[in-house]
């Protein structure tokens, strides 16, 4: 597959415009359109919903987090290349689950790449059962997951999500701030199965005798936010995800809440701890500052 074409999805993707993503790929925009066009072709699958400013279809949605592992792998391979014969340089690899607050999380990485010129960076986005056999067998270093609230031993507290209802804007219940669960009765649900919040969601619905219906699943919490902005349904998400696509909603009822943090390979403790201190000192609740939309 052409990796230039990927970065052109990615560009895109990631400005929300094919202007703006045609400006940042350094490429004329009619030429970055036919290049998305010829990656679609070859996928079998539209990436975009060109009516909608952009906006990723539950396929593109889907897609998203395999073209950064793509583009990883091959800046990776072709770093440990150009590396050879070259003095060594310590190296830190570290994995991460989908999900997190993104625009927060690359900011600390290029924050303390800069910082630490010395160290070479090998990220790995990937689901936490994943991530923690590759800990076990010392393929990664460290690694940023949701924590179990009972992990204090070699585990660092980084910052805690909550959730919210996200609805679409013409949805009855945009205008409103809060929903009770009772208000989910027979509406239309659209859900990532391996969420954290799955268990105790479907638990709450559960005792309170109420059953959504579930007409959509996704892989990734941003694949949910594109369904609901296009209208097929309501998610329950990151308090920090929702943006002016969509409505959200506190649900009182559910409180439950998750530890995000960094764990690390037992021996691992030198090589990881610079980015721990840095990783401690980030203002990771510049990530959890977006408004409730829905009033």
């Amino acid at each position: 597959m052409n990796l230039t074409l990927i970065r052109y999805f990615m560009a895109v993707a990631e400005t929300g415009s094919f202007t703006r993503g045609a400006e940042r790929a350094n490429v004329t925009q009619p030429t970055l359109s036919a290049g998305i066009k010829r990656l679609e072709e070859s996928l079998g699958a539209s990436l975009f919903d060109r009516s909608r400013a952009a906006q990723l279809t539950p396929a593109g949605a889907r897609f998203l987090p395999r073209a950064r592992l793509l583009l990883q792998e091959w800046t990776a391979a072709r770093r440990e290349l150009r590396q050879e014969g070259k003095p060594a340089r310590q190296r830190l690899r570290l994995g991460y689950v989908s999900g997190l607050p993104q625009p927060r999380l690359t900011a600390l990485l290029g924050s303390f790449a800069a910082a630490h010129p010395d160290t070479a960076l090998e990220i790995l986005e990937a689901p936490a059962s994943t991530l923690g056999r590759r800990l076990d067998l010392g393929r990664i270093d460290a690694a940023i997951l949701p924590l179990p609230e009972d992990k204090d031993e070699q585990a660092l507290n980084l910052f805690r999500q909550r959730y919210l209802l996200a609805v679409p804007p013409q949805h009855p219940l945009a205008h409103r701030s809060t929903a009770r669960i009772s208000d989910l009765q027979d509406q239309p649900f659209v859900i990532r199965p391996q969420a954290e919040i799955m268990p105790a969601a479907e638990k709450l619905f559960a005792t309170l005798n109420v059953r959504p219906r579930i007409i959509g699943r996704a892989e990734s919490d941003h694949g949910l936010l594109a369904l609901v902005g296009a209208g097929i349904g309501i998610a329950i998400l990151p308090h920090w995800l929702a943006d002016e696509t969509v409505a959200t909603l506190t649900l009182p009822e559910l409180r439950e809440s998750h530890r995000i943090g960094m764990v690390w390979r037992k021996g691992g403790e030198a090589v990881t701890q610079p980015f721990r201190d840095f990783a401690a000192g980030h203002d990771w609740d510049a990530a959890t500052r977006h408004p409730v939309i829905g009033h």
